[in-house]
């Protein structure tokens, strides 16, 4: 089996208007190792000053390529969306300050950058 270095960041943080007043997202680790077959867990910690519906969105960017997305989730409804490619492997949950994304029989083509992003 192949052991593979998996890489994402942030890809957003919002400054929303108002005094002192900001939504941010932002992730756990600077790397996460994979090994081939199994799955991978990324993980990105957020706050946003709103109470109703956030969505929360993953992409992946390979080098030299702009980012393609993955899939998106909402904290405070059932809204979920996926790439085509997305729907059999790449699965996501969300907790009011966190969005998880895990990808499951990780390939050696998953070694990229992955993005996490709010909006609201």
């Amino acid at each position: 089996m192949m052991n593979m270095k998996f890489i994402f960041t942030s890809l957003l943080a919002l400054a929303l208007p108002g005094p002192r007043r900001a939504d941010w997202i932002r992730s756990q680790e600077s790397e996460v190792p994979g090994t081939e077959g199994k799955t991978v867990s990324l993980f990105c910690n957020y706050y946003t000053s709103s109470r109703s519906f956030v969505s929360l969105f993953w992409y992946r960017q390979y080098p030299n390529q702009a980012p393609e997305y993955i899939l998106y989730r909402q904290w405070g409804s059932s809204g979920k969306g996926y790439a085509s490619f997305a729907t059999e492997r790449f699965y996501s949950d969300n907790t009011a300050n966190t969005t998880n994304l895990y990808i499951k029989k990780v390939v050696p083509a998953d070694t990229a950058l992955y993005l996490c992003a709010l909006e609201r």
